[in-house]
């Protein structure tokens, strides 16, 4: 058959090798909520953060969210063999449901400190001011009790990132963000030198740049 506005045949459709046929990929519950406080939403963990170093992962969430925001505590689960298998838990010291002193927390993340050999979960204790804590970690699942890394005026959205490039002048350096919502999103900033176990004052950029939801990044090459 002559092909449209031409005199020669229309070739012959090249035959397609069919689809592969598709995995069937199993999924594995890490967690489960067993928390009872009547102000939880329960059978909900939300907002992961997840890291992983070598084999190891671990990541880290919300469990029993609660309606006004926060959750009844941080949730964790961690693998060592790449994710074959899992443990689970739950952070200690956070709030009132997990013996500590918050109503509430939220906005876990999660980071390894290849110098100290130390995971890190960052948190956001929720109270008046909101703070910014840290659970540390030697192996993904015992962890201590959080420690404070600020108490300004108000704080959400916090992350962290190390510096695990060995050659850089600031390796074993980690860093913890946060933006203050009462302040236009002002973005402030404070750094760990010992594994997180203490952290220095925290600053803002040299022009007060804000914004929120902010991800520290370290770059190998950073001098």
């Amino acid at each position: 058959m002559a092909g449209c506005g031409g005199g020669s045949s229309s070739p012959s459709p090249t035959p397609q090798p069919p689809p592969p046929p598709t995995q069937n990929i199993s999924l594995v519950k890490l967690s489960i909520d067993t928390f009872t406080n009547p102000s939880g939403q329960h059978a909900t963990e939300v907002e992961a953060g997840t890291a992983s170093f070598g084999s190891t992962i671990v990541t880290a969430f919300q469990v029993g969210r609660i309606f006004g925001g926060g959750a009844a505590d941080i949730g964790f689960a961690t693998s060592s063999d790449a994710g074959a298998t899992w443990n689970n838990g739950f952070l200690p010291g956070t709030t009132i449901y997990a013996n500590g002193l918050s109503s509430a927390i939220s906005d876990p993340a999660v980071a390894f400190d290849a110098k100290h050999n130390v995971w890190l979960i960052t948190t956001l204790p929720l109270s008046f001011p909101n703070s910014v804590a840290v659970s540390r970690s030697n192996d993904g699942l015992t962890w201590g009790n959080p420690i404070m890394v600020s108490a300004t005026n108000d704080a959400d959205k916090n992350w962290i990132a190390c510096d695990n490039t060995a050659a850089s002048p600031y390796y074993g350096h980690c860093y913890i963000q946060w933006d203050n919502p009462s302040a236009n999103g002002l973005i402030w900033m404070s750094t760990s030198t010992d594994g997180g176990l203490t952290w220095g004052p925290e600053l803002t950029s040299a022009d007060f740049i804000n914004g929120i939801g902010g991800q520290p990044v370290v770059q190998p090459t950073a001098r």
